[in-house]
């Protein structure tokens, strides 16, 4: 093994335990202090998705600034050093797939299949200037962190399972096993990200060089290439992962990687239609409003998908929200979970609260705390709570099923659901009534009623009810703070 790729497995190695750990620290509850975020902080497709769809950029996606630097610099070491899937796939390929095999010409030869991400990344970049943001769903650290946080997270001792975990687990899983076949076939043909960083690498001071005059033609140096680049002759640059297998390969030290080297003849660039780029384009702007009306469309209030504390309005939040599923993974009750049908098709796998299978801490703000792109906002425990003189956020409003409810349907006494309310004066109240039951006793009730001035839509009753599957009180999203038309009440 040569000392650069020594070096480079070092790395790789690093920032993938990195990106792990940050992960598992972030569902463990650490403090607030740790950057989980940093590695989507810097993600130029991220940043990209989210200027044109909100014609904002979030403050913390300013780091994305350099990773196009890097890639100015160095073309996409960033895929062949950094990026956590891509590792990854590295890693399944030398495990499932003989060495003949990975490490073979028929493998490594570029294919001009391999342009399909760059219509992909145009379809996702259109469909965001169109409005709908779904970069996410293809980014490969949106998508290894949904991957993880919902597919193998809830499989470890302690884990909570996740609505569709499998989903993202069945799809994470494909990508990886498609090493088997062709080393880093994600990265090569589909990655929207790769391809972004594609486009500025081809202008990289530091580039790969082969010195024509040594070069003998052998094509040793295609044999270890994780890129399908073709360092021999016409180099295509904006494919080159910078692994630097190549150079070690060449029996006749042809390649070098060098500063501002003679450029090569270009090969096509890169192999892409402009009649299939121009149909992409215009097949993401039709799709965009499509998806959207799949969802009911964004100004109709949903009385079951409750958003995070913070979240910004629908219409808003779908054009920021990358389905990263850190917030998911930071919610220390496991009340957030990913949308699968709730949002429609343009909102899948964007959070949701499910107030029976997890509660919104009344002080806790670490949702927002970890969002990369701002569709949640960070906020403070006094904000939230209303502490600091001003209404409190509300996420929705519990609402009573008498016909459940054990007070009011069978003159049962229970009181769980005031106990536990956290509100200060509580929304919750009693009705005290006494009422004769068949056999002519006297039962004295303390009856359940909400107000919702004071609820603020946690959830925490709903989550505590003893009744059975669906629970005696349930909380919807009327009368959230971040929708100021869905309200019941007049009242503020």
């Amino acid at each position: 093994m040569t000392w650069t790729r020594s070096i480079r497995i070092l790395y790789q190695t690093s920032f993938l335990a990195l990106f792990l750990w940050l992960l598992s620290r972030l569902a463990a509850g650490d403090t607030r202090a740790f950057p989980y975020s940093l590695f989507h902080h810097t993600d130029p497709l991220s940043a990209v998705g989210v200027v044109l769809g909100s014609g904002t950029l979030p403050g913390a996606l300013i780091w994305s600034v350099a990773l196009i630097v890097l890639c100015f610099l160095f073309g996409r070491a960033f895929c062949g050093w950094i990026c956590p899937l891509g590792t990854l796939q590295q890693f399944f390929s030398w495990i499932l797939s003989p060495r003949t095999r990975r490490e073979s010409l028929l493998i490594n030869r570029y294919r001009t299949w391999y342009a399909i991400k760059y219509y992909v990344l145009a379809a996702l970049l259109i469909g965001s200037l169109a409005g709908s943001l779904q970069t996410g769903l293809l980014d490969p650290l949106s998508l290894s962190a949904r991957g993880l946080a919902s597919g193998f997270w809830p499989i470890l001792p302690g884990g909570r399972p996740v609505p569709g975990g499998w989903l993202a687990a069945l799809f994470f899983l494909a990508i990886l096993v498609s090493s088997r076949f062709i080393p880093r076939l994600f990265c090569r043909a589909l990655c929207p990200l790769g391809a972004l960083l594609g486009c500025f690498s081809r202008l990289a001071l530091f580039r790969i060089h082969c010195r024509r005059d040594a070069c003998t033609g052998c094509v040793k140096c295609t044999f270890a290439c994780q890129g399908g680049d073709e360092p021999l002759g016409d180099h295509r640059v904006g494919e080159c992962h910078v692994c630097l297998n190549c150079i070690p390969a060449c029996p006749e030290n042809a390649l070098s990687y060098r500063f501002l080297p003679p450029l090569p003849a270009q090969p096509p660039i890169p192999d892409i239609s402009r009649r299939r780029m121009i149909g992409t384009a215009i097949g993401g702007i039709v799709l965009a409003p499509i998806l959207r009306a799949a969802g009911g469309g964004r100004s109709a209030a949903h009385s079951h998908l409750i958003r995070p504390p913070g979240s910004l309005g629908e219409n808003d939040f779908l054009t920021r929200c990358v389905k990263c599923s850190l917030c998911q993974q930071s919610c220390p009750t496991g009340a957030i979970h990913p949308a699968i049908a709730q949002a429609g098709v343009e909102g899948f796998w964007t959070p949701v609260i499910i107030p029976r299978r997890g509660f919104c801490e009344f002080a806790c703000t670490r949702c927002g705390e970890v969002c990369p792109t701002g569709a949640i906002t960070q906020l403070t425990a006094v904000r939230k709570t209303g502490y600091d003189g001003r209404p409190p956020v509300r996420i929705g409003t519990a609402f009573i099923h008498p016909g459940r409810c054990l007070p009011w349907a069978m003159n049962t006494p229970c009181i769980v659901c005031e106990e536990v309310c956290p509100t200060d004066p509580k929304a919750l109240w009693f009705e005290e009534v006494d009422v004769v039951d068949r056999k002519g006793r006297t039962v004295h009730l303390q009856r359940p009623r909400v107000d919702p001035l004071r609820c603020v839509g946690c959830g925490i009753c709903e989550n505590k009810c003893p009744v059975g599957e669906e629970a005696a009180i349930r909380v919807t999203s009327v009368g959230e703070t971040r929708d100021p038309l869905n309200k019941m009440i007049l009242a503020p």
